[in-house]
């Protein structure tokens, strides 16, 4: 009689459920010992969870050559070294019920080849499929319950480290990492260096050592796992779970405003780029045509009736698709900055109003006692309406009318606009209000124009960066969208000082009249405070305003009574 073949077949995954196993090398200790009379045609090793059919190559193969004749019989520890799944157990006990596969050998398990000893394989085989399906159904609750807390499930990024005490996993600071991933990302918030530029700090520069991995051995971050940290929002105090967001209990590295930054630095193929020309405005403007960033490039040439050398500084698309072709024509920088004097032309103001203006502004500092108190109680109401709006949206999609990618983008949405506000409450508490908080972004827009005539290249881009965002160029026309108080500065503020210069208090003495119209004018700008909702005191508006640069969700119902 010819004797049964056989293959050893020996498997440990790394996932969780299976840490208990034996390792392998184990395994083929045990079974050279158990079956060392046995005529084993080789020892197939296995790296992969059996959870899931179709997912073993090796598995896969050994059944293939099993139906060519190459063996007969399968040896292995358990049963559950075969199969965890309906499948695979399936086609192991088809296998042996039709001939195919003569006999099976277990180092600690008896199987016997016959109808009772196939059932009993059976039932070991789908009790190994539950036991393996009920631990990834407890590990899961387990994590949602974790993110439920507050805590990411996950392993934590670079910065921080999962500490275990009581029972209870939780996430603290990283002391030896911290403070240099806080340095990248003030890096790249400058907006002067691309990714591989702060990689090179972090790696030839710093030292820095991140988390050793499986993947990463050499002891060096990578720069996809730098792309990782800039683009993940845990590090803005937020975790995330199956498609959710929520406020995590860890300590936030930056806020959700520093983020978003960040996001629009890497959110298209331009990369801001350490400069070696002090070029103002190079890569915080777009081509209006092909969404490109627009750089700057110096001409010199040579002015034939003097003879001498004159440079010329031209601002032009990057042309960064090449499958798209971009004509749009480049601006010298001289037409570009006429063009934001023109801008910040709409928000000065006559010497004399001005001097009206920040008397109305400083008074109104002297006289608000309760500021902090307000500030906290204002931002707590409105962190009251948002979540009141964030339980609706249940309701909506209960009926509907959201479905269920809506319903978490617009939760996530929600979520976020919650932290933010909550980090402004946590730093007014520790801080309070600085004072230039309130009033500087007015008091900047009405002193713009005169400061960016004298300024330095450095600060002529940060007073375009303030006047608003997403700048782009189209047929030499340089288009902001301006910020919301600015808006506001320009419909609000302007109209009152052209009442003020028809009193033309520098020609014409101080009437009683005037006088009157003048004091009138002094409450129309301080109106706000009674109770006609019509107007914005000067402090109401330049405390809502300049907290809201960035417009408010499409679905918020914010309203703002701006005259």
């Amino acid at each position: 009689m010819k004797s049964t073949k056989f293959f050893a077949y020996v498997r440990k995954s790394s996932e969780g459920e299976e840490r208990q196993a034996l390792s392998i090398s184990s395994q083929i200790d045990k079974v050279k010992e158990l079956f060392d009379s046995v005529d084993i045609v080789e020892i197939l090793e296995e790296k992969h969870s059996a959870f899931s059919p179709y997912e073993r190559p090796v598995f896969e193969s050994m059944i293939k050559r099993i139906r060519k004749g190459e063996a007969t019989g399968v040896i292995a520890w358990h049963p559950d070294r075969l199969s965890r799944n309906e499948i695979d157990a399936s086609t192991i006990t088809y296998l042996v019920r039709t001939g195919v596969i003569h006999d099976l050998k277990f180092g600690s398990y008896n199987f016997d080849n016959s109808p009772e000893g196939i059932m009993m394989l059976q039932m070991a085989l789908s009790q190994s499929q539950y036991f393996s399906s009920k631990l990834g159904k407890d590990v899961r609750r387990g994590l949602e319950k974790k993110y439920q807390m507050g805590w990411q499930p996950n392993m934590c990024p670079n910065g921080y480290v999962n500490v275990r005490a009581n029972g209870l996993s939780t996430i603290e600071i990283d002391d030896e990492r911290f403070k240099t991933v806080r340095k990248a990302f003030d890096l790249m918030l400058s907006g002067n260096y691309s990714v591989p530029a702060v990689l090179d700090k972090l790696n030839n520069e710093w030292n820095f050592k991140p988390k050793a991995t499986r993947k990463n051995k050499s002891g060096k971050l990578a720069r996809a796992s730098l792309y990782r940290m800039f683009t993940n929002i845990f590090y803005a105090g937020i975790i995330e779970y199956n498609g959710l967001q929520k406020q995590g209990k860890h300590k936030a590295m930056i806020n959700l405003e520093e983020y978003d930054r960040i996001q629009m630095l890497l959110g298209h193929n331009g990369k801001p780029r350490k400069r070696t020309h002090d070029f103002a405005y190079s890569g915080i403007i777009r081509c209006a045509d092909c969404g490109c960033l627009v750089c700057a490039d110096q001409k010199n040439k040579i002015i034939k009736t003097t003879g001498k050398q004159a440079s010329y500084t031209y601002y032009r698309c990057t042309h960064k698709k090449p499958s798209y072709k971009c004509e749009q024509p480049a601006i010298e920088v001289k037409g570009l900055e006429k063009q934001i004097d023109t801008m910040l032309a709409k928000y000065e103001f006559r010497p004399k109003f001005k001097e009206l203006f920040f008397e109305m502004l400083d008074k109104d500092e002297k006289t608000d006692p309760n500021e902090k108190q307000n500030a906290i109680k204002n931002l707590e109401e409105n962190i009251t309406k948002v979540k009141l709006e964030k339980s609706n949206l249940t309701k909506l999609s209960c009926k509907g009318l959201l479905s269920d990618d809506e319903y978490t983008t617009q939760k996530n949405e929600y979520e976020k606009e919650i932290i933010k506000l909550t980090q402004k409450v946590v730093e007014i508490k520790k801080h309070g209000i600085e004072k230039d908080t309130l009033t500087e972004e007015i008091k900047f827009a009405i002193q713009a124009r005169a400061n960016f005539k004298k300024a330095t290249e450095k600060d002529k881009r940060d007073i375009l960066l303030r006047l608003g965002s997403n700048q782009q160029l189209k047929d030499r026309k340089l288009v902001i969208e301006p910020k919301k108080w600015l808006v506001a500065t320009e419909n609000y503020i302007k109209p009152i000082e052209q009442k003020y210069i028809t009193l033309e208090l520098d020609k014409l003495p101080l009437t009683k009249a005037k006088s009157e119209r003048l004091n009138s004018l002094r409450c129309e700008l301080r109106r706000g405070w009674d109770s006609n909702p019509r107007y914005l005191s000067i402090r109401q508006f330049s405390r809502l305003l300049s907290s809201t640069a960035r417009p408010p969700l499409q679905f918020l119902p914010i309203k703002y009574h701006v005259s």
